[in-house]
């Protein structure tokens, strides 16, 4: 398969081919219809996350808002049928076991494993996953819309969510990058230092 690989940090990536992974018993090969580019992805690739520098998988394939299609799945995956259509997001597996991930913050578990990060991501042809972390996607999206929701869409949802906040109450979005763009509420006020990226909002 031809895959975008992290070799040295600070370089570009090369494009060449890789061996297709094979998906363990608990695991989904997917053909990958699309990958949204996260800045996240440019700190990997940078090497500048010295916190995750010792858990890198090296080289690496990046790559976390990643869509496609089950083409194989391993002998004890149940929930998924070949010709799924699924997302895989940066929480690539977690334990489920632990205090954290009981308590609902499985993004803190010390066992994760990060796409894009510990192993291998979507800038692939085909990327396995997790059957537990991979979810369906709605026919009413397309791969292209919905890849970006693995990353800037859930993390906003979170956030939103944490908030507490009701109909008709009002929302306070600072900064306008890629994930404050993101909420699409009908009652939003953005807050920004300049009118740069008015035209965006509209």
């Amino acid at each position: 398969m031809k895959a975008a690989i992290v070799r040295q940090y600070k370089e570009p990536l090369h494009i060449e081919d890789a061996e297709t992974p094979v998906p363990g018993p608990d695991e989904v090969l997917i053909k990958v219809e699309a990958c949204g580019v996260c800045h996240s992805d440019l700190h990997i690739a940078d090497g500048d996350w010295t916190h995750l520098l010792r858990i890198m998988k090296h080289p690496l394939i990046p790559g976390h808002e990643v869509v496609g299609r089950v083409i194989e799945k391993g002998a004890t995956v149940t929930n998924l049928e070949v010709g799924d259509r699924v997302g895989i997001a940066w929480t690539h597996w977690t334990c489920g076991e632990c205090e954290l991930c009981q308590e609902g913050h499985e993004n803190l578990c010390s066992k994760q494993m990060i796409s894009g990060a510990t192993v291998d991501g979507g800038y692939a042809e085909f990327m396995k996953a997790k059957a537990s972390h991979a979810l369906k996607v709605p026919a009413e999206l397309t791969s292209e819309e919905a890849a970006p929701l693995f990353c800037a869409g859930v993390t906003v949802y979170h956030a939103i969510k944490r908030s507490g906040i009701k109909p008709r109450q009002r929302l306070a979005v600072f900064g306008v990058g890629g994930l404050g763009v993101t909420y699409r509420g009908s009652n939003r006020q953005v807050l920004r230092r300049s009118s740069d990226r008015d035209r965006h909002l509209r």
